[in-house]
């Protein structure tokens, strides 16, 4: 078996330093690469995408070399390629699609979704299918749940990885070492083909770390990391106990680093009123990147893969499933302790969980007089309380119910978040709820970016309230030259080499709940 293991990594390494190159050419040659721009990416020129293709290539090139090695000059240890390893290729192939569509064209997230959703579901009626869970030596039937479980399950992996792909090196290294701890996974519960398979991933991606350490010349894509996240949640299921589908605490703990980010992104969203959707440089290699630089960033990465992998191997290896738990707390204390990612996250839960508890507690009388306040600064350092403060005063005098402003300027790698709110708020039906969305100038092109959305809540049966809502609009035009000056400064202290120019904030009501619509600016709706 340790030849057959060697077999693979070689020939899936060597399969992809052939074909990374030729995927490379043919992806600039149709025009298939990742332009830089000033929002969220951190490369300055045009670097080729499609490098998932070269991987999966890789994988396959190695799987059925190691494969007909056997039957050639082994022991046919391998045994026979089932039906469900067909299922899982084609899976793969059809999220390498969809992949490559969007990494074209640039789907909307929720087409993405669907797609990525049907997909799973049909591999899942193929048999792919979590029974039970183990969680710290105790198992959960699922029982009429296993289908959507397993669907959200294979869905959180193959987003995750997604995620994670936004520096040079960082999905491919973390698809590395979780490929090859879920391969010693698969060798202790003895399922020879999903260890090997594990292997040629390992093989194929480390092939591809020769192109894509930094400088990177050659991108995974969505296709790419799409399709490692799926190979690996598949078998996290498969490799967990032999002759069963059970998720245990091993594989989720091997997945732990990426499971991380995209927690903590889906976190930050929610809590900050966001879209899920959108986009911002405060995942986990953009932080990492900042504080440590690019090579610094991915040895943390590297060491926590490492750290998470170790210890969920050993739990397995010695049946102590709180070695895995371990693993995990471990690796997300280091950050949070260091401040490194998912501080802020924190901050925003124990704010959010403090105002809730409050509120079972305090009485009619303090309710009606006190208030919530957050502020926190989520990334950078700029001194946004100049513009919130205003607006907090604002909002007092004028009795409004609540008013929340949200700041997303990726290319300078700030965020900020504050809310002002009643403790008891009026009841929906009886709710007027307005957002503007904060719009600025970028570049020479002109082109608008949205760094934010100022969210005011007021009672409807508050006396003139369309005309202290227009008030508001009017405040918002006063504070524009200090916006300007805030954006001006942090754009001297990053010396961006884009060319931002601000022209000023445009308030727009958006409604709430609802798609932005065109219409005269200072009209809110009535909830």
């Amino acid at each position: 078996m340790i030849w057959l293991t060697l077999v693979s990594l070689l020939c899936s390494i060597l399969a992809a330093t052939v074909l990374v190159p030729v995927v490379r050419f043919m992806a600039r040659r149709v025009g298939m690469v990742d332009a830089p721009d000033d929002e969220r990416k951190l490369h300055r020129e045009p670097i080729a995408l499609c490098g998932g293709v070269a991987v999966f290539g890789a994988l396959l090139v190695g799987f059925v070399s190691t494969i007909l090695y056997d039957r050639s000059f082994g022991d046919f240890d391998l045994g026979y390629v089932t039906s469900r390893w067909y299922g899982l290729v084609f899976a793969a192939g059809a999220i390498l699609v969809v992949g490559l569509i969007d990494d074209a064209w640039v789907m909307r997230g929720r087409q993405k979704l669907l797609l990525q959703i049907l997909i799973i579901s049909a591999l899942v009626g193929s048999g792919t299918v979590v029974d039970k869970i183990g969680l710290m030596g105790f198992e959960i039937y699922l029982g009429s749940l296993a289908f959507p479980v397993t669907v959200l399950w294979l869905l959180v992996a193959v987003n995750a990885l997604n995620l994670i792909d936004g520096a040079d090196g960082v999905a491919t290294t973390a698809g590395c070492f979780i490929s090859l701890g879920l391969a010693v996974l698969s060798w202790e519960h003895g399922t020879p083909l999903g260890c090997i398979f594990s292997f040629c991933l390992a093989g194929s991606l480390i092939g591809f770390l020769f192109f894509n350490k930094p400088p990177a010349t050659i991108f995974l894509g969505d296709a790419g990391s799409m399709v490692i996240g799926l190979l690996v949640g598949v078998l996290s299921v498969w490799g967990s106990v032999k002759g069963s589908t059970l998720l245990a605490s091993a594989p989720v703990a091997i997945l732990a680093v990426p499971l991380f980010d995209s927690a903590a992104a889906i976190a930050r969203r929610w809590l900050t009123g966001r879209s899920i959707y959108a986009t911002d440089r405060a995942h986990l290699h953009h932080l990492l990147q900042k504080k440590y630089g690019h090579f610094g960033m991915l040895f943390i990465v590297a060491g926590l893969c490492s750290l998470t992998t170790v210890l969920a191997i050993a739990s397995a290896h010695y049946s102590m499933p709180w070695l895995a738990l371990l693993g995990m707390i471990l690796a997300g204390t280091f950050l949070v302790v260091t401040r490194s990612f998912g501080h802020a996250e924190c901050q925003l839960l124990m704010m959010k969980a403090s105002h809730m508890t409050r509120s079972f507690f305090i009485t009619p009388r303090q309710s009606s007089l006190e208030k919530n306040h957050r502020c926190l600064p989520l990334q950078g350092s700029g001194d946004w309380n100049l513009i919130w403060e205003p607006l907090v005063d604002f909002a007092q005098i004028h009795n409004l119910a609540k008013i929340s402003i949200d700041l997303n300027l990726s290319w300078l790698h700030e965020g900020y978040h504050a809310s002002w709110s009643d403790v008891r708020m009026p009841d929906r039906d009886k709710q007027v709820q307005v957002r503007w969305p904060i719009v600025i100038t970028v570049g020479r092109s002109q082109n608008t970016v949205n760094i934010g959305t100022l969210h005011v809540v007021a009672s409807a049966t508050s006396p003139r309230i369309h005309e202290r809502i227009a008030d508001l609009s009017l405040r918002l035009v006063d504070l524009e030259p200090q916006i300007q000056l805030i954006i001006a400064e942090l754009e001297r202290q990053h010396a961006t080499p884009a060319d931002v120019r601000v022209a000023g904030v445009v308030p727009a009501p958006r409604y709430a709940d609802t798609e932005r619509t065109a219409g005269p600016p200072l009209v809110p709706s009535r909830h």
